[in-house]
């Protein structure tokens, strides 16, 4: 008595450190638990009268609603240790004190203590089992009271008194408040209880049939009846389970000797053939739900596999490696045949399927739980400090749990299918199924009517995408791909790994001008190309690229402005008007021009969107540079908010488009340019690289023309030298060692620092190879390319003889006709 007191305090003492495992972390393990937690901290806050008052849903009785008591609970003990560790510890406590409950249970239905502790150990570790009873979710307190109505139950049966059967009853009914478990343990009831009274149903086998009749017609004739359980069907998780994931969550030895031990079981009273038969027909039901499986139809096999082992597979070890070794001879034959009366041989075999469930229990709990990773808990903080506490955000749906653990904010999908039944009246399969296809179609929908109409509907006034969902095909090429541009969305926060727009149903800023402009005169070649990037708020590259492209668009109110003035053609100048009034809408408030996917707060392309429109009425000129000058520091320029040690080539970049701006700080750039020019190399390179070479050699370029520093000048020079040896004679470069392998961006930009360093020749033979070889179609970004070579022909030889350039290449090299 004293050593089986000593190995269940061990087991439990082992289960209760196991079941701490998957909080080893100190974050909530699984998506249920934020929605637990949040539910348990509302009542804290709101108080029990908060909770729904319709009676089937307080059952769990509605296809989506949970009971409440496991949340009323914890919200009352939550009050007495209120810390953030609760959520951590308090499920290990359940689940321990269900370990306890199940032991007891065994212990009464085996009559035995040794077959109890064996049984309690293999439910105890089981992987299923453990995952249950180690989440702070309902099913974890809902398993320690089947535990208890199973003891109860299972004592009423073998004696009859009136105190099992009010323990159970209250059990039972406490239970049903606490999770839907209590309708599993209904049906494992049921059939224990058809194999226990099994005489007494053959002998009223008419009766039998009459009440199923019944129930039939009930369910078919009542709709009330049919809608409930109907329901509750719809709402089991069914998937096909492999017959590798029986072992990996029931358990190697408990479903093993739990499977061998069915034909002895099956030959033992009624009671036990109950048991039998509830663990294969949810290992069945199983198959389809993971539900039945999960833990449920552990329990008996549990009781199974402990009798087996005990009474059948203990005792046959030593015989049956008796009869395996009888026949060994030679070399060591006699030590071999003394083996099976060993003690200690006996002893390790025995130790080894023993232990075998604790290791896997314990391997479950690390591996099987997977955390769902918060990315980004900067984006979790935002909501939470600029959002109205009653905000309804749109995030893709697995996404929503975290939100609202997180936030304490509504999404669409788990709002609808668990809050609503929780603290009102649940929704119907149908309805929640509905509330999942339209967040999908909000997501995935290019019909931007419907998807506003929709946002409408569930009151959406936030979409939140993280970077993973950002690359969900359904998300990116849906929603994310027209938000940037569209007015209906504001960008309230980016990081470069998530996103939050803000839903504007009624936007000031509304499509004026959804068609492409039609223009038939000298520039038609040019304006022809650009209109057919034209989306009805902006220009859109054909790319995979961010669509808002704001740097794009506001040299685009440069070229189209001036076609106003060279032609009076009131359509470029309205065109142009717009994409003022656009970029300002669609600036942040801090005055960034965001960029790339997903966007980030990038110093540079506000720089570059603010450098073509300085010149134009822009309203949003102030607020970018005051977001421009806190981004300079003494001797870097910050690429983001939080960067705080600046990049060489950004610097380079950004040295003449602050100095174009006027605030470049002088002490900012004396520092700066001094690294730029005592990283040259010798030959003229920066770093033996073309690409990076071009990029600082192109901005020294700019920022010479801008300050006449000489020295700067023959910095340039010097690199123009260099360039010349990576061409060919035709002007290409040696390392393009299939077509196209560079764009022609590179080569215009070459030949920008061929013109500013006096080797002009070799800028027009440059400027003639792009002439001769430029194809939009091979251009990844072809609108951005056509652009930039007009930005650099600008920076060379003025917006007249770029305009006249690009008009010939377009002429020469327009897009297909098939294109839009």
């Amino acid at each position: 008595m004293r050593r089986e007191r000593l190995y269940l305090s061990l087991i439990l003492l082992t289960s209760f450190v196991v079941r701490l495992i998957p909080h080893r972390n100190l974050i909530l393990a699984a998506y249920d638990e934020y929605l637990h937690q949040d539910l348990t901290l509302r009542i804290v806050n709101e108080g029990v009268g908060s909770i729904s008052h319709d009676l089937p849903s307080l059952l769990g009785l509605r296809a989506y609603s949970y009971p409440p008591l496991f949340h009323i609970v914890s919200a009352f003990l939550y009050r007495i240790f209120p810390s953030e560790y609760f959520f951590f510890v308090i499920p290990a406590v359940y689940g321990t004190l269900a370990v306890l409950g199940f032991y007891f249970a065994y212990k009464e239905l085996l009559e035995d203590e040794k077959k109890a502790l064996l049984a309690t150990l293999l439910l105890a570790f089981a992987p299923n089992f453990v995952y249950r009873t180690s989440m702070y979710i309902p099913e974890n307190m809902g398993l320690l009271l089947f535990s208890l109505s199973m003891l109860f139950g299972v004592r009423f049966l073998k004696k009859r008194s009136l105190s099992n059967f009010f323990f159970f009853v209250a059990t039972f009914g406490i239970y049903t408040l606490t999770h839907r478990g209590w309708i599993f343990f209904a049906f494992a009831a049921a059939i224990v209880l058809a194999s226990y009274f099994e005489p007494v149903i053959k002998r009223n086998i008419h009766y039998v049939v009459l009440l199923a009749l019944v129930a039939i017609l009930a369910y078919f004739g009542l709709s009330p009846v049919k809608s409930t359980v109907g329901e509750l069907f719809l709402r089991l998780q069914r998937s096909e389970v492999s017959f590798l994931g029986y072992f990996k969550w029931i358990g190697v030895i408990q479903l093993v000797f739990g499977a061998l031990g069915t034909p002895y079981y099956l030959k033992k009273n009624p009671l036990r053939r109950g048991l039998a038969l509830w663990a294969w027909i949810f290992l069945l039901a199983g198959g389809v739900s993971f539900r039945f499986r999960d833990p449920y139809a552990t329990i008996p096999l549990a009781a199974m596999a402990s009798e087996y082992l005990l009474e059948i597979v203990f005792p046959s070890i030593r015989p049956m490696l008796k009869k395996a070794f009888e026949d060994v001879r030679g070399l060591g034959s006699e030590f071999v045949r003394s083996l099976p009366e060993r003690r200690k041989v006996l002893t390790t075999i025995i130790a080894i399927l023993v232990l075998t469930p604790i290791l896997q229990g314990v391997y479950g709990a690390y591996a099987y739980i997977e955390a769902p990773s918060i990315t980004d808990k900067e984006a979790y903080e935002w909501i939470i400090q600029n959002t109205p506490e009653d905000a309804t955000i749109l995030v893709w749906w697995d996404m929503g749990y975290l939100l609202i653990g997180n936030t304490h904010r509504k999404d669409v999908v788990v709002w609808k299918k668990v809050y609503q039944g929780f603290f009102g009246e649940a929704p119907t399969v149908r309805e929640a199924g509905q509330a999942y296809t339209d967040h999908v179609l909000m997501f995935s929908s290019d019909q931007k009517n419907l998807v506003y109409y929709l946002m409408k509907k569930y009151n959406v006034s936030y979409v939140f995408v993280d970077r993973k969902r950002y690359s969900y095909g359904l998300v990116r090429y849906g929603l994310m791909e027209y938000a940037p541009y569209d007015t209906h969305f504001k960008l309230e926060f980016c990081n470069g790994g998530s996103v939050i727009y803000k839903f504007i149903p009624e936007p000031e800023l509304r499509m004026e001008q959804p068609l492409p402009i039609e223009y038939s005169g000298e520039y038609s070649p040019l304006v022809n190309f650009f209109e057919k990037f034209w989306t009805g708020y902006n220009y859109a590259d054909f790319d995979t690229g961010y669509k808002a492209n704001f740097n794009l668009n506001a040299w685009m109110v440069d070229i189209y402005y001036y076609l106003y003035n060279e032609t009076g053609d009131e359509s470029f100048k309205a065109r142009a008007d717009w994409l003022l009034r656009w970029l300002e809408y669609k600036q942040m408030d801090n005055g960034a021009f965001p960029w790339g996917v997903p966007p980030n707060d990038f110093t540079l392309y506000t720089a570059y969107t603010l450098e073509p429109i300085k010149k134009f009425q822009f309203g949003g000129t102030g607020k970018a540079l005051n977001l421009l000058r806190s981004r300079e520091k003494e001797d870097y320029f910050m690429t983001t908010p939080k960067d705080k040690s600046g990049s060489f080539v950004v610097n380079a970049l950004l040295l003449p488009l602050y100095k174009e701006l006027g605030i470049l700080n002088s002490t900012t750039e004396k520092n700066v340019l001094r690294e730029i020019l005592n990283e040259q190399g010798e030959k003229g390179d920066w770093r033996n690289n073309i690409g990076t070479t071009l990029a600082v050699a192109s901005a020294l370029a700019r920022y010479y023309q801008l300050t006449g520093n000489e020295t700067v000048l023959a910095s340039v020079k010097k690199a123009a030298e260099w360039l010349k040896d990576q061409q060919e004679d035709d002007g290409k470069l040696k390392a393009e060692k299939y077509p196209y392998a560079y764009s022609r961006t590179s080569y215009i930009q070459i030949a920008y620092i061929y013109h500013v360093a006096g080797l002009e020749e070799q800028a027009q033979k440059t400027l003639e190879f792009i002439m001769k070889t430029f194809d939009p179609t091979k251009e990844a970004h072809p609108l951005d390319a056509t652009v930039l070579i007009y930005r650099y022909m600008t920076y060379a030889y003025g917006r007249e003889k770029a305009i006249e350039f690009l008009n010939s290449l377009l002429e020469r090299h327009s897009l297909p006709k098939f294109l839009p």
